[in-house]
């Protein structure tokens, strides 16, 4: 890929040894290389002796001096290496160079902590250009930075083979993700005795022992997030966040609402047709491609699939095909990179 001089990101997460979690994180990288955008990666990334630090000081200087003064630099929010966050600020002060934020998470609003938040929406309001999840996203970010432009990725792009097996219409639905996250599991004995004839099938590290002890849940254990789409079980994907099993609670679920789930990408990879809370950042994405259902409540799902004809569950499943080859080859974010290109270059004239 012959690299464009003019644009560049800030790498920080290539690299690395796969963690569940951050390999959202890490394809987006992956998808920036291939769109022939130059990376900018400070030398001794892991090291902290005195020459590590001299070698990342001077890397500072010549990045901050020798990038093209039209230059085009993205980087993932929220950074966490001391020196990149130092890089994007000082480059704030060339106003020739544009910035682009790609928001990848919103830490106040996922851990509902309003000091951490204030400090992002300033940081926030220092920018122009971003690329968010949707539009419930950029809604937000409107709110807040009134003079934002921003592209929209819609779905996560995620870097493995979509799954070619068939699936079949039954009550078995798969979960997966970080399950400290997911404190709804532990109380789904409620929804057995509502639900009885469901079951779900999860995925994920820190499983509880009151997880395992539902009635109506199999826990299959920590996979490897490039094999998930192949070894899922299941005929549904559950997106669901928080502590409530009548609604999503705390935090993580009131966080639900403005954010596309890395999971959406799993299920669209995995022919799994979708189940939602209604009020989630996804759920207008799973009506408007017709690859699910939403729902107000998990006491909901059993009513819901009763209603749902094998034909009607065999359309969703067709209709997750052209997503999955998207999203499978980095077409998602490749997109919003050419919409916020287009952006700024009708900005600048």
């Amino acid at each position: 890929m012959v690299r464009d001089k003019r644009y560049y990101f800030i790498q920080e997460h290539m690299p690395e040894e796969v963690f569940h979690g951050s390999i959202g994180n890490m394809d987006i990288e992956k998808v920036l290389l291939a769109n022939g955008v130059t990376p900018l990666r400070f030398p001794f990334h892991h090291s902290f002796s005195f020459w590590a630090k001299w070698g990342r000081l001077g890397f500072l200087v010549i990045a901050f001096f020798l990038l093209p003064r039209d230059a085009v630099v993205f980087f993932q929010h929220p950074m966490y290496a001391g020196m990149n966050k130092i890089l994007v600020k000082l480059l704030g002060y060339r106003k020739s160079i544009t910035i682009v934020c790609i928001i990848a998470d919103i830490n106040g609003l996922k851990h509902g902590d309003e000091a951490v938040l204030q400090k992002e929406i300033r940081q926030f309001r220092t920018y122009r250009y971003f690329i968010v999840h949707n539009l419930a996203m950029q809604q937000w970010l409107q709110s807040q930075v009134p003079h934002q432009r921003s592209a929209m990725i819609r779905f996560f792009d995620f870097l493995t083979a979509p799954d070619t097996e068939q699936r079949t219409n039954s009550r078995s639905i798969a979960f997966a993700g970080n399950l400290e996250k997911s404190g709804f599991l532990d109380n789904m004995e409620a929804v057995a005795r509502h639900c009885p004839s469901l079951t779900f099938n999860v995925y994920g590290p820190h499983v509880t022992t009151r997880m395992k002890a539902c009635s109506n849940v199999k826990y299959k254990g920590v996979r490897d997030p490039y094999d998930l789409p192949q070894v899922l079980q299941g005929s549904f994907g559950l997106i669901w966040d928080g502590e409530g099993v009548e609604q999503p609670e705390g935090s993580m679920g009131h966080y639900m609402q403005y954010i596309t789930h890395h999971k959406t990408s799993l299920y669209i990879l995995s022919g799994m047709p979708i189940i939602v809370y209604e009020n989630a950042g996804a759920a207008a994405l799973v009506s408007q491609y017709k690859i699910g259902i939403t729902i107000r409540s998990l006491f909901e799902i059993e009513e819901k699939l009763q209603a749902l004809s094998d034909t009607e569950y065999r359309q969703m499943v067709h209709n997750m095909h052209d997503l999955a080859t998207q999203i499978a080859s980095g077409a998602c974010l490749g997109q919003a990179l050419q919409e916020i290109k287009l952006i700024i270059q009708r900005d600048q004239k």
